[in-house]
């Protein structure tokens, strides 16, 4: 075989990996590493705690808000409370445990927005009536919005669609 031929068919196996790659990716999107293992499958749809239970800022302000350690506690003082992958929520927030610092849980945001994109929470869920799922179909996962996704769903419920509303 030429060298022409060997270079010709190590380029295609390359982009051929490379497009393989891409599609993983975006089908298994990479979580970041969480103060504790944690799943919303677990808590949101099998144990059925509802959304506000530890976003407790969804209906008040801005940002729905990171669950504190101790809303954590209140189930897992009772339920799995020496598991040890607890290990950190036990640390942040119960002062009775030997490993207690008072360090709180720093989680890493999983759904950014955009710098120049104001989402407001409780706009959504109080004053438009949206239920927590309207926006996130799989607990702890956004639906992929886009701008035109949500200028279709401000014109359908006669929300502002001046791009202040949304944009800084």
């Amino acid at each position: 075989m030429s060298k022409v031929h060997t270079i010709w068919g190590c380029s295609v196996a390359l982009a051929a990996l490379g497009v393989l790659y891409a599609a993983a990716y975006r089908l298994h999107r990479h979580a970041p590493a969480q103060p504790v293992p944690f799943t919303h499958t677990t808590h949101a749809e099998t144990a059925g705690i509802p959304c506000l239970h530890c976003h407790t800022d969804a209906e008040r302000a801005a940002g729905a808000g990171l669950p504190s350690a101790g809303s954590c506690l209140d189930c897992h003082l009772h339920l799995l409370a020496e598991d040890p992958r607890l290990l950190p929520v036990q640390a942040a927030a119960n002062p009775d445990h030997p490993a207690y610092t008072g360090e709180p849980l720093r989680w890493v945001r999983t759904a950014p927005l955009p710098a120049h994109v104001h989402f407001h929470h409780r706009a959504h869920t109080v004053l438009a009536g949206q239920d927590c799922a309207h926006c996130h179909p799989t607990p702890g996962e956004s639906a992929g919005f886009t701008m035109d996704a949500c200028l279709q769903c401000h014109r359908e419920k006669k929300a502002s669609t001046a791009c202040t509303t949304c944009h800084h």
